[in-house]
């Protein structure tokens, strides 16, 4: 009877293994993906800067004088004389926009600036170092053309703009450097 039990107690041993082999075969086959798609979503950020690391911002808006604000110990603030505490919260919105969703990317050699309404843009927005120049909406959807450093055009959501008082209009925005 014994010697029955063993080769019975082995093919359950190795149904067992092969069972553990097979979820931790699907277990790092979800792993790769999950960082295949993290990997995928940070390409189609607008910027690779993290918005809570964003110390330095600066607005031009049209007809405005430039509007610059500096991050201290967690509080925003409204350079000029003397400095003011700002409100946070459409910084904190400004800030985001480095981490907009992408839906679609024009190479800048295919780029027509005035066409698109950059050229002068809407708006021109300083986040740290790295400026961003915002045009106009597309026509189908509510998409804003921005502008990077270099060269390149994205699309991003309208919602990404509600602070900074751009439209789909043609106007100008004398846009100088922070």
């Amino acid at each position: 009877m014994a010697a029955q039990a063993a080769p019975l107690m082995q093919r359950r041993l190795r149904a067992r293994v092969l069972l553990l082999v097979v979820v931790a075969a699907l277990l790092a086959a979800a792993g790769w993906s999950w960082r295949q798609q993290q990997a995928q979503h940070d390409a189609q950020r607008l910027l690779a800067l993290a918005p809570r690391a964003i110390k330095r911002i600066a607005l031009q808006l049209p007809g405005m004088a430039m509007q610059r604000f500096v991050k201290l110990d967690g509080t925003w603030w409204l350079q000029g004389t003397p400095p003011r505490r700002a409100a946070s919260a459409p910084l904190a919105a400004l800030t985001q926009i480095a981490a907009a969703p992408v839906s679609r990317w024009l190479p800048a050699q295919v780029v027509h600036a005035h066409r698109l309404g950059l050229a002068p843009p809407l708006a021109v927005l300083w986040l740290d170092d790295t400026r961003l120049a915002f045009g106009g909406l597309t026509p189908l959807a509510p998409l804003r053309y921005v502008q990077i450093p270099d060269g390149r055009v994205a699309l991003i959501s309208a919602r990404y703009s509600p602070y900074l008082g751009a439209d789909n209009t043609q106007s100008p925005a004398h846009a100088g450097t922070p």
